[in-house]
């Protein structure tokens, strides 16, 4: 998923110069089209309160359900992490012209960083918002860009997953998968943000929605930071980011978290 800039203060200029340059920097996105993230009013997209913007066809009725949706995905992350230290802003659209107006890449939603949320039309539902404010999430508790770019890429979309909690994604999912013995990913081939990508691909989850589409790729993500959960809790999670935060690889820290960790 879009990283963007981590720093919360100084206006609209400031947070937009950040965006920006994160979007240039980032794979998986076009940068020009991307690029009306950083003033979404200004690109047509109508305000509804401080934090979110919707496209200007949205009916009142879709307005209201989605701010329900927004709190319901806050309450996700706050009742996981324990507390929420990130206020994204959203931009919400209804129609596929709108999502492609604003960079998607075909993905039901997308987090800039600590800033922004991208929502396309089959992306506004708690469990989607959920999903892309952990990654506000992660990216703020690592301390921004740099460490972000660090984690890699199975460890921060499986804390998504978990925090989403999609049927799509769970492990009655991952078991059906085994008992199929379809092929899973290892978890190296998930490093990087090119691996990621190129493990939707190959695995076949940029198919959508179709008949026996397991979504192997972020269920084994899933899986393996469940499993990390299990043994060392939300501590051991706290402890991995804290630990990147402060300048430490993540190989390291999750080592040191997992070796000290209880089995539950």
């Amino acid at each position: 998923m879009e990283r963007a800039g981590h720093q919360r203060s100084g206006g609209p200029l400031h947070k937009g110069l950040l965006l920006g340059i994160c979007t240039v920097m980032l794979s998986g996105c076009s940068a020009l089209h991307s690029a009306r993230m950083w003033a979404p009013q200004a690109a047509g997209m109508e305000p509804v309160g401080p934090h979110l913007y919707v496209e200007p066809a949205m009916p009142p009725a879709q307005r209201q359900h989605l701010l329900e949706q927004i709190e319901m995905g806050h309450a996700m992350v706050a009742g996981f992490y324990g507390s929420v230290t990130t206020q994204p802003y959203i931009v919400a659209c209804i129609t596929q012209a709108c999502d492609q107006r604003f960079g998607s890449y075909g993905g039901r939603a997308a987090a800039y960083g600590d800033m922004a949320i991208r929502l396309s039309p089959d992306g506004l539902s708690a469990p989607l918002i959920a999903h892309e404010w952990s990654h506000a999430e992660v990216y703020r508790r690592v301390g921004g860009w740099w460490a972000a770019r660090q984690l890699p890429r199975w460890f921060d979309e499986g804390i998504a997953v978990v925090v989403a909690n999609e049927a799509r994604h769970t492990e009655h999912n991952w078991q059906a998968i085994q008992d199929r013995q379809l092929p899973v990913p290892a978890l190296g081939e998930l490093v990087s943000f090119s691996d990621w990508g190129q493990a939707l691909q190959q695995y076949g989850e940029t198919a959508g929605d179709v008949p026996g589409n397991f979504r192997v790729v972020y269920t084994t993500a899933g899986h393996a930071v469940r499993d990390f959960l299990s043994c060392a809790g939300m501590a051991g999670l706290h402890t991995v980011l804290a630990a990147m935060r402060a300048g430490t690889g993540f190989d390291e820290a999750y080592r040191s978290a997992k070796s000290s960790c209880t089995p539950h």
